[in-house]
């Protein structure tokens, strides 16, 4: 058994070794064009938007209000699969609470140049939140930042360093590098052989100075929510509140909770409708 194991974890040592180490959270895909499928939001409201980052230029999109809730925006931050295509449903969905809403593309993602890695995730986040408050000239206590999944990095990084916003949602997030690979891996695994980074949420989650909501699928088998959500949730300050979704894995958490059930549990918290806090 001891021999079966030594050569598991070789083996596992030399594929990581061989491969780009954070190719494990960084899933990029490169595109010339975005198709945005299945979109149903009037192209005049629609804007295609290029920034600096870091000598990188990285893409995204304004989304304007359909005019019902104009004084507020979302600042989404979308996980690691792919890129912006992969998330317009998730931006639709949005787009029915009224509000404006800007997702952009990592360096690596997309139409966006460069090579992904931690450092630059925070310089691309920076880089958008510069042009929601600076060139949408969004003040803070009318944004709310949205992280998912990987996205909570650069979310959580926002609100603990960088603005105190209207509010903060975390769609499963994870505690850390190192918490990730020991939850969603059968052997013991270092999180160094997956990926260079620490990517640390639940420390960074107690420098945030705003109202908090978690959100978490109860089977999510990637991010597990005993060693991630629950763990991030319990460092952060309040006034916070959780939902742990039953049934819900990592990526069907609206799909279960039914869409209107979303939204609404969303709304409430962007506009601190019946909040206990």
């Amino acid at each position: 058994m001891k021999k079966l194991s030594l050569l598991l974890i070789l083996l596992f040592s030399t594929i990581f070794t061989a491969c780009e180490l954070d190719g494990f959270l960084f899933n990029t895909e490169s595109l010339d064009e975005y198709k945005l499928p299945g979109n149903s939001i009037p192209q005049d409201h629609l804007q295609e938007v290029s920034l600096n980052s870091g000598g990188n230029k990285i893409y995204g999109y304004w989304v304007e209000s359909n005019g019902e809730r104009p004084g507020i925006t979302i600042l989404y931050c979308h996980g690691n699969k792919h890129n912006i295509d992969e998330y317009w449903d998730r931006v639709m969905l949005m787009y029915e609470l009224g509000v404006n809403i800007f997702i952009y593309d990592y360096r690596g993602y997309g139409k966006s140049e460069g090579k992904s890695s931690e450092t630059g995730l925070y310089q691309d986040s920076d880089a958008a939140l510069n042009y929601v408050m600076n060139e949408q000239n969004v003040p803070a206590d009318s944004l709310c930042i949205y992280g998912y999944s990987l996205g909570n990095v650069a979310s959580i990084y926002l609100a603990g360093q960088k603005v105190d916003p209207r509010c903060l949602i975390a769609e499963s997030p994870f505690a850390s590098a190192n918490s990730l690979t020991q939850g969603s891996t059968v052997l013991d695994i270092p999180s160094q052989w997956l990926t260079t980074g620490s990517f640390d949420n639940a420390k960074q989650i107690q420098n945030i100075n705003t109202r908090f909501l978690l959100i978490h699928g109860a089977q999510d088998d990637f991010v597990r929510y005993r060693d991630n959500g629950k763990v991030v949730y319990a460092n952060a300050p309040e006034p916070k509140s959780m939902v742990l979704v039953q049934d819900a894995n990592h990526t069907d958490i609206p799909d279960i909770m039914g869409y209107e059930a979303y939204l609404e549990l969303v709304r409430n918290w962007i506009f601190d409708i019946n909040s206990e806090n």
